[in-house]
């Protein structure tokens, strides 16, 4: 936008003259009326270095006039981290989750990650979780973006009015590079190689840049690539579950040993074509290409349901050893997995000497899934035993897990989980410089989306195929009972290994490995026969056009600045799903190889509920120079964010339905947003030009937050040909809460090439709610952690740069686990570190070291003692070169 890319370089060449000069916000503020005057001398600022880094993050936040952290990149490939996400959580008030080993997303003030909205040059992109456990929601997965793309960020922690709605923690800006703002002719390279110490494999990374613009600097082109393979290997411990008895004892369900892989392959590609023939107009065309491959498998070497199989020893109400003897089974799960992404974006800016405009046009879609899966269960009897009540896990199966002849065929099931996330937008923005009383411009504008996200769900039946051995009665049973009745047949293993031995002991670590591709083969080879099926219960679609219009008023005057505005949003939704009589299971037979008739229900309709709701969302704020080093900042609004879109979809979707107490979750389209009226207060004293001391008191009055319900509903299950009840947990509105929360920051670069910088949040989270622990979930808020630490130190001098930095969070409520109890994430602190050197003005080196301290992430049920998983990502090493000319 014009107006705004304006304003941010006369601001850059007022922080210059203010840390060269001395001069105070005052200055500054005097300064940007005279913008005419100025225009003609602006110059582009390059940051480079850390400390150069540092200075420009203090500065954008010393003149912002909202409470506002920013992070600003070096070069191509020296963002401070290989994920923006992990960046994100040197701010504070922001949490990072690392399910995966790397930051994926974000908690901001105590609000969960769909509560937060993360948007790339002020618009939205579209996400499709590649994980099938994942649920559709409105989080952004930092993992689909290279960090090179990025070249500077903004939280913005108190709303403007001209900021799109729908956070409540905060709204993350991603700003990219553009053509006209670097020299003609600038390539950069990186080239870097990652190691993984679990997985104990080296993958590389390439991602370069280039960019052009003609003599008159009036038309530019810059094209970004990158290429980045990571090979995942999460070992652990799972629980697959708990569940309360009458007495009120808890006893764990399903648990397991497993081992996830994953061959992870991103490419990017982003390009941005710029035009300004004159000062008045400019047309920027930004495009983004983001594809990731990311195939994996998980080997779980389980113990069945020992919970009520057990002779049970209880420790303050839970079954945390047993001994017993049953059901012990291999499950080896294979899964085609990607996620696609794109964007298009056009953005004009139009000036005059009364007024400016800016339109924005754009559309951003998104598609994957799990694309296939294929899981097979082999099982055997084992005289097993497990003790929980060690930090460190003890189970024993009693049966060698490394032998594939002593467990036998059990069932194949699998299928596919395909989304899709497509918006659309259009907006146009005005901005009237004026002269009423302290107020120096008015802000008008209005906007549209068009959003909808869907979700299809398939299950495939093997035991439908048909046999061609001449003598199986289907294809299944050929696999199963003849061909590959255990695992020594059919090479469906490939040797030995140990898993998990870090984090649990006992025999249930020394396990097979299985053959995927020949798993994938058998089961979706050309020469595999079996049946699809829609499963109605888990198809929708929601669909949602949202208009919003907002006012706003920015001010300014000695040793003041600020804005007020209101905006006004209107949400129009439409959730689609099918209603089908109980009669086929809720299957739809769309392929059958004629084994079977198909399964059709009897009555059958895709039903929409439609709903629409309007929030006016005012906001205030106010930055006061209480002297020329200090300045105190007060701002109050109210802000919303509407509800997951698979928590307003018609759906219920059925978990295990061979676990003793099976669950299921479902949506419900009359979910309200979530609501809060915030207020904030900050000190902050600039005691040097790369120097920071910071304080800032934050507050939510929460009038709703999501509760939940269950009910009881019998489901089809094809393996035991049974209908099974199954208790169902569905969101509801419920009762509000408040979150009160401090933020204290210091950030300093001494004379000497040492720097430090720390900060600490504090949150205190309530939600009003009863709560009972009989319904889980009641009286929480999820993504709150108490505590947050972040502490960070580093060397830099023309030659070398060293920085460790130090990232801690409490523990936190997830959210319902996949079983319907409580997920909680405990305690856990990540150190990382990395050092630079400069061969040459244009070459340096990087060395980089990733969880040093080898964290592991892990899950309980409400209690900690009830563990629900611990998974070992391991620590991660990257060596690389950067190119610049």
């Amino acid at each position: 936008m014009l107006a705004n890319n304006f304003k941010k370089s006369l601001l850059a060449v007022n922080v210059s003259i203010a840390l060269g000069a001395g001069f105070s916000g005052v200055v500054v503020a005097e300064e940007s009326q005279s913008q005419n005057q100025v225009q003609e001398n602006v110059e582009v600022i390059e940051v480079r270095g850390i400390r150069a880094s540092s200075k420009a993050d203090i500065n954008n936040k010393r003149f912002a006039n909202a409470v506002v952290d920013s992070i600003t990149a070096e070069d191509i490939g020296k963002f401070p981290d290989k994920n923006v996400a992990e960046s994100l959580s040197r701010i504070t008030g922001v949490g990072v989750s690392r399910e995966f080993g790397e930051g994926e997303k974000i908690t901001v003030r105590g609000s969960d990650p769909t509560k937060n909205r993360t948007l790339l040059n002020g618009q939205n992109v579209g996400t499709a979780d590649w994980f099938i456990l994942d649920n559709p929601s409105r989080s952004f997965n930092f993992t689909m973006l290279p960090s090179s793309l990025v070249s500077s960020l903004e939280v913005y922690k108190s709303p403007e009015a001209r900021i799109d709605e729908g956070s409540i923690g905060g709204t993350v800006i991603l700003n990219t590079r553009k053509p006209l703002d670097l020299d003609s002719g600038t390539v950069q390279l990186s080239l870097q190689s990652q190691y993984s110490e679990v997985a104990e494999e080296h993958d590389p990374s390439i991602e370069a840049l280039y960019s052009w613009k003609n003599e008159s600097e009036q038309f530019g082109i810059l094209i970004s690539g990158s290429k980045a393979d990571r090979t995942v290997r999460r070992e652990g411990f799972e629980v697959l579950g708990w569940d309360v008895q009458g007495d009120g004892t808890y006893t764990p369900r399903t648990m397991g040993v497993p081992v996830f892989r994953q061959d992870r392959e991103r490419t990017t590609f982003f390009s941005s074509i710029q035009f300004a023939p004159s000062d008045d107009f400019s047309a920027t065309l930004n495009i983004l290409d983001s594809n990731m491959d990311v195939n994996n498998t998980n080997s779980n070497f389980l113990l069945m349901n020992p919970g009520s199989e057990a002779e049970l020893s209880f420790s303050d109400g839970n079954a945390l050893k047993g001994t017993g003897g049953g059901d012990v089974r291999w499950n080896h799960i294979n899964r085609i997995s990607s996620t696609d992404t794109n964007s298009i974006h056009l953005d004009i800016d139009f000036a005059t000497d009364s007024f400016s405009m800016n339109v924005e046009l754009g559309t951003t879609e998104a598609e994957g899934g799990t694309l296939n899966e294929t899981s097979w269960e082999y099982g055997g009897q084992g005289d097993y035993n497990f003790d929980l009540t060690d930090g460190t896990p003890t189970v024993n199966a009693g049966i060698d897990g490394t032998d594939p002849s002593k467990f036998n065929g059990g069932w194949i099931w699998g299928g596919n989980k395909p989304t899709t996330d497509e918006e659309s937008y259009a907006q146009v923005d005005f901005d009237f410089p004026v002269e009423l009383g302290a107020f120096t411009s008015i802000k008008v504008g209005a906007k549209y989306r068009d959003h909808k996200r869907t979700q299809d769900r398939n299950a495939y039946s093997w035991h439908w195929g048909l046999a061609n051995d001449g003598e199986s009665d289907n294809y299944m049973n050929q696999i199963l009972a003849n061909q590959c009745s255990t695992l020594a047949d059919c090479d469906l293993s490939r040797g030995t290994d140990t898993v998990g031995a870090d984090v649990v002991n006992g025999d249930i670590t020394q396990q097979l490995i299985h053959n995927s591709d020949r798993m994938l083969e058998l089961g979706l080879g050309p020469n595999a026969s079996y049946a699809i099926h829609k499963n109605l219960p888990e198809i929708f679609e929601v669909a949602e056009q949202k208009t919003a219009f907002y006012v706003q008023g920015d001010f300014s005057g000695e040793s003041f600045r600020g804005n007020i505005g209101v905006r006004v949003a209107k949400t129009e939704q439409d959730s689609s799903g099918y209603l089908f009589s109980s009669d086929s299971w809720g299957l739809l037979t769309v392929k059958n190889p004629g084994l079977n008739g198909d399964l059709t229900p009897s009555t059958l309709e895709w039903k929409t509920e439609s709903r629409s709701y309007t929030e006016i969302l005012p906001n205030f704020n106010l930055s006061y120079d209480l002297a020329e080093d200090q300045i105190v900042r007060l701002s109050a609004a109210r802000t919303m964010a509407r509800p997951n879109f698979f928590d307003i979809s018609p759906i219920t979707a059925p978990g295990d339905l061979g676990e003793d107490n099976p669950t299921a979750q479902a949506g419900n389209p009359n979910l309200d947003p979530q609501v809060a009226n915030q207020f904030d207060a900050a000190w902050e004293y600039y005691f040097g030009d790369a120097s920071l001391l910071a304080i800032t008191l934050f507050y939510k009055d929460i009038e709703s937050y999501q509760t939940s319900g269950t009910s009881s509903q019998e489901f089809y299950d094809q393996e035991t040909q049974r209908w099974v009840p199954v208790t169902v947990t569905r969101p509801e509105n419920g009762a509000g809460g408040t979150t009160t929360g401090l933020e204290a920051s210091i950030q300093h670069s001494f004379d000497n090439g040492f720097g430090v910088s720390a900060n600490y949040t504090y949150t205190d989270a309530n939600n009003d709610g009863e709560r009972d622990v009989l319904k889980p979930g009641s009286g929480l808020v999820m993504g709150a952690s108490e505590n947050m630490l972040n502490i960070s130190g580093y060397y830099e001098d023309d030659l070398f740069a060293v920085r460790a930095m130090y990232n801690y969070r409490t523990k936190w409520y997830k959210g319902l686990h996949s079983s319907g109890t409580e997920l909680w994430n405990d305690d856990y602190g990540q150190l990382d570190f990395s050092a630079t050197y400069n061969v040459t003005e244009n070459i340096s080196l990087v060395f980089e070291g990733i969880n040093l301290t080898d964290e592991e992430v892990i899950e309980y049920n409400t209690d900690e003692a009830r563990v629900l998983s611990i998974y070992q990502n391991g620590r991660r090493f990257v060596l690389g070169a950067n190119f610049r000319f």
